[in-house]
């Protein structure tokens, strides 16, 4: 049932692939890779692309769920669509592309702003994530097309509360899990993996755990230190240090820093690669809080409540996850399930390792082992770096641990001698998988039946049909509403700002600029369930 090819239950093995020490010859091709497994394959993509619209749209064709952070990037994109600024990082930053900003502006350019426009490259790479997904687990360990579906469905059917991630415009949450894919289908295309290294590098620093995981590997089988590995290593090496170089010459070029008509120097930040590869590393040290203290309570807050709550393991509300939804994701218990399930895959795992019935670094199992060490890498440096502070507002931090629990399931299921312990595994699975898809089911059926609403919408709608142009308001109110109101009315924020031509713009009409406040004010009027639009002068 599990084999992708039934001449072997290691899966197809190529001769560029066999390390040294490896003297298996290469599996000739099977009948049953035919006409059957082709018709499987093409109605499994079929689903998991079904899948992955269904969780992703209440997240992607509705506007409830989009905040300032993410209204950032779409202002950046409709610039760039109306030729204004073409930034190389993302506003007030210097350690994220924007690469979210340039998918997003020729569909602006096409079809003008939207949060649809803005979030539909990041749909299709969760579909092209899904779907190089599957392919790897059948072509690397051998795995037929529908029990890969049925691994991969941890991602897939990531809960809501996690999957708000995997499409949120903020700058980098699910291509540092893509770029991993992509660096394990190119790490014999040294060229093309030194420019998807450092584009995913400077997009989000976690794809470092890519690399850290591709290097260990390649230790394990010996192939790090062979001659051909050093001339990979150094071709990669090149490539990685052009783009680098080029990057840094285009954002020193581009400018843009903090918007329209601003740039690098103006804005007082660096202009050299090396700088912004300090920066991007810096931005990570300074939020490392390393507390030994800490440590028991953090072990088990990961364990417990904050795995349980990445994977839907127990009932909760989604409100308390910034879902707007009277419904909850996951069943209580269910993490005890899956968690001895995982514990128990682990277990096996290692026993088969030290029995020397199955080694890490095969051939066949070498992709599942780095999944596991990008997400093994990934859940340890969260739990060092947090002070005892592990919370689901921090799990972006996180995300590639998803990668490496697919990894563990993966691995247990090719190496698992035992029958009823490896259908015991996908049994477990299964039931997780049906449970997260009926929550997504019910999820978008409530935003369907009545959809929510956002009120800096609504608090734009009101701006623009009382003729208010320009206005003060707090950081997660600015944006968001001037985004919703294509730029016909000009915010300020009152705290940390990112735009600053909005911020001249606006003190440039002071005497015209309204205050929108979350409390009563004089003469103030209530323009959503939160918020007051106060005259000019009136405000806090």
């Amino acid at each position: 049932v599990l084999p992708a090819n039934n001449a072997t239950a290691h899966g197809t093995v190529r001769p560029e692939d066999t390390p040294r020490g490896d003297t298996r010859p290469p599996t000739p091709p099977s009948p049953a890779r035919g006409h059957g497994l082709s018709t499987e394959r093409k109605l499994v993509f079929g689903v998991a692309i079904a899948l992955v619209l269904l969780r992703s749209s209440v997240f992607v064709f509705f506007d409830a769920i989009f905040d300032s952070d993410q209204a950032i990037v779409g202002l950046m994109a409709k610039h760039l669509s109306e030729g204004r600024t073409f930034p190389v990082f993302t506003y007030g930053q210097d350690y994220q592309l924007a690469i979210e900003a340039w998918l997003a502006a020729p569909l602006f350019w096409l079809f003008g702003p939207s949060v649809l426009a803005l979030k539909f490259p990041l749909l299709l790479i969760n579909i092209a994530l899904a779907i190089v997904l599957i392919h790897l687990l059948e072509r690397e360990l051998g795995l037929r097309p529908v029990v890969g579906l049925l691994v991969a469905s941890l991602f897939i059917l990531s809960p809501p509360g996690t999957t708000i991630y995997f499409l949120e415009a903020s700058g980098g949450q699910v291509e540092p899990l893509f770029a991993a894919l992509l660096l394990w289908l190119t790490r014999r295309q040294p060229f093309a993996f030194g420019i998807i290294l450092a584009f995913g590098f400077l997009q989000r620093v976690f794809t470092a755990y890519a690399l850290g995981a591709l290097v260990v590997v390649e230790l394990l089988d010996r192939s790090l230190f062979t001659t051909v590995g050093w001339q990979r290593k150094l071709k990669a090496a090149m490539s990685f240090t052009a783009v680098w170089q080029g990057i840094g010459l285009a954002r020193a070029q581009a400018g843009s820093a903090w918007g329209p008509a601003t740039s690098e120097a103006y804005a007082g930040l660096q202009t050299t690669t090396s700088d912004s590869a300090a920066l991007n590393v810096g931005f990570l040290l300074d939020r490392f809080c390393f507390d030994p203290g800490s440590l028991p309570g953090s072990l088990v807050d990961f364990g417990g409540p904050f795995l349980s709550t990445l994977l839907g393991g127990h009932r909760e509300p989604l409100v308390d996850l910034a879902i707007p939804s009277a419904g909850t994701q996951g069943v209580n218990g269910l993490w005890i399930l899956l968690g001895t399930a995982l514990v128990l895959a682990l277990g096996r795992s290692v026993w088969h390792t030290v029995r020397g019935t199955a080694r890490a670094w095969d051939t066949h199992l070498q992709f599942a082992t780095y999944l596991f060490l990008i997400g093994a890498q990934s859940s340890v440096v969260y739990l060092l770096s947090q002070c005892g502070e592990i919370s689901i507002m921090t799990m972006r931090y996180t995300l590639l641990t998803v990668l490496g629990i697919v990894g563990l399931v993966a691995y247990h299921v090719v190496i698992e001698t035992r029958k009823p312990l490896r259908y015991l595994t996908l049994a477990v699975v299964s039931l997780w998988a049906a449970v997260a898809l009926w929550g997504h089911a019910r999820l978008l059926s409530e935003f369907v039946r009545d959809p929510p609403v956002n009120n800096r919408q609504v608090l734009a709608d009101y701006l623009v049909a009382n003729d208010v142009e320009y206005g003060y308001a707090d950081f997660w109110d600015v944006y968001s509403t001037v985004f919703f109101a294509d730029e016909q009315v000009i915010l300020s924020s009152t705290s940390v700002w990112f735009i600053q031509e909005y911020e001249r713009i606006v003190q440039n009409h002071q005497e015209e600029a309204f205050w929108i406040a979350r409390e009563p004010c004089e003469d103030g009027i209530l323009a959503t369930d939160v918020h007051y639009v106060c005259p000019p002068r009136a405000g806090p």
